[in-house]
């Protein structure tokens, strides 16, 4: 599946940011990104890259689920949202947060997932912590580097 987001030319005029989703058999689900939200879906393609995880928010969508399912109620969403898709974003949000404390300059407070990662069910060594959160700072300096309309191209495989 490639991955494209796209940078909007202004945020405040109606051209957010896009993230489409474009399947290896053609068919194409994407959705404006709120306002700073890429590092979300970054985050996400990290960590289920990284961790190899197919059930998970990218792995569902390549598998067919639209992005917009997802934001459906419960009871109208057409599918129950596995396991391994809810662990993930417990491990996207410590991802998230520990780089966010370490731009802030707060290095001491940017272990949560290496200090809980023991209590979730995926195992994380310290080899691919180390890999997500240099992948994502990568990401994120490529994302931040984007001129507004410029976009940024990923290559998702489960």
């Amino acid at each position: 599946m490639v991955i494209r987001f796209k940078k909007g030319k202004n945020q405040w005029k109606h051209k957010p940011d896009t993230l489409t989703c474009i399947r290896d058999d053609g068919s194409v689900t994407w959705t404006y990104l709120h306002r700073e939200f890429a590092i979300q879906d970054l985050a996400h393609y990290v960590v289920e890259t990284t961790l190899g995880l197919e059930n998970a928010f990218l792995g569902l969508i390549a598998k067919g689920y639209d992005i917009s399912d997802f934001n459906q109620p419960k009871a109208e969403r057409p599918f129950e949202i596995p396991e391994e898709a809810l662990n993930t974003e417990v491990i996207v949000g410590l991802l998230q947060t520990d780089l966010l404390e370490s731009l802030r300059g707060n290095a001491d407070r940017c272990e949560l997932l290496r200090d809980y990662g023991a209590l979730l069910p995926v195992k994380i060594a310290d080899a691919q912590l180390e890999t997500m959160q240099q992948k994502l700072q990568a990401l994120l300096q490529k994302w931040h580097d984007l001129q507004p309309g410029e976009s940024m191209t990923l290559q998702f495989k489960i």
